[in-house]
């Protein structure tokens, strides 16, 4: 994947230093200069032999002085095509470069993108992993465990279709209205079949209903991710809140636990894709956040919880 460090790197081994940007204008200067001396110098003289009277001096000072500046016209202008030219191959080269790039880095994030939804659709298979075992030791009724399995299924769908789309280098595109508090609570009960979830106690807060348009699939992704994500931070057995509120003209979500929380230093490194401080992470499970806020115009903070932990705050435009 194309680093922005190496980007940068490269743009400054590739840009001029400031002596060579000034040595040409300084040559060419220098040139007009001594040619324009020599010309005055050696046109005089011969004006001068030339001239019998003053009258026929003056006159030949004059058409001197008009060859003088159309031939410094003719140069400038020759000059200055060439610059242009030479200015506009740049700029072709340029631009195909940053086609080039832009083309790269939308090759490595859909890469990068692929492999978060590999992230996502393992954390699903988990929860049915848990289901199946359930099934197996009768532990809860049939219809409780068909209904997780029907919606980690639809899931697993949505997450395929998404899988399918990045390979065309574009994220989900399907918009629709759909409630966005139910989404949240189904986020909830298929997060606490993970194991890093099962024993941690998750709590809702918010409105019944709340209905959005959107990408509901990059919703739900963000929702388990921060879900699991708050469960790791608690070493599986601490506290974890979803909220969801309108404020102002803005609907906010927020996930909170009780964990160690994220040191101020380190709260925008852990957004960074591939950065993870776990021995068995893989730093993909906050892609999907940074996702779903981007292609909804909204913004992440991530602050401390009053729970003690970790808050992660996603506010959008309603």
């Amino acid at each position: 994947m194309l680093k922005p460090e190496l980007l940068r790197q490269w743009a400054n081994s590739s840009e001029p230093s400031p002596l060579k940007l000034f040595r040409l204008p300084a040559v060419l200067a220098l040139t007009y200069l001594v040619l324009g001396a020599l010309y005055i110098f050696f046109s005089g003289r011969f004006a001068s032999s030339l001239a019998k009277s003053i009258g026929q001096l003056e006159f030949i000072e004059r058409y001197k002085g008009y060859a003088f500046i159309f031939v410094s016209a003719v140069g400038l202008y020759l000059l200055s095509t060439w610059l242009l030219r030479r200015i506009q191959q740049r700029e072709h080269t340029i631009h195909d470069y940053r086609n080039k790039i832009v083309v790269a880095y939308e090759h490595s994030m859909a890469g990068l993108f692929a492999s978060s939804i590999a992230h996502d659709i393992n954390n699903v298979m988990m929860g049915v992993e848990f289901v199946v075992d359930g099934l197996n030791s009768q532990q809860a009724p049939l219809e409780d465990h068909l209904v997780i399995l029907r919606k980690a299924n639809e899931n697993l769908k949505q997450l395929a279709g998404s899988l399918g789309k990045v390979s065309g280098h574009h994220m989900s595109d399907s918009v629709e209205a759909f409630d966005l508090a139910a989404l949240a609570r189904e986020s909830i009960g298929i997060a606490a079949l993970h194991n890093k979830v099962r024993k941690c106690i998750v709590d809702y807060s918010g409105p019944e209903s709340l209905i959005f348009t959107g990408r509901k699939i990059l919703f739900s992704q963000m929702l388990l991710n921060l879900i699991i994500n708050a469960g790791d931070a608690t070493d599986h057995h601490g506290k974890i809140m979803v909220k969801l509120f309108i404020d102002s003209s803005e609907l906010v979500i927020e996930v909170c636990d009780d964990g160690p929380g994220i040191p101020e230093d380190m709260r925008e490194t852990v957004m960074q894709p591939l950065f993870t401080t776990k021995s068995d992470g893989h730093g993909l499970g906050l892609i999907s956040l940074d996702v779903c806020a981007k292609v909804h115009n909204g913004s992440v903070k991530i602050s401390q919880s009053p729970m003690g932990g970790a808050a992660f705050e996603i506010r959008l435009p309603k």
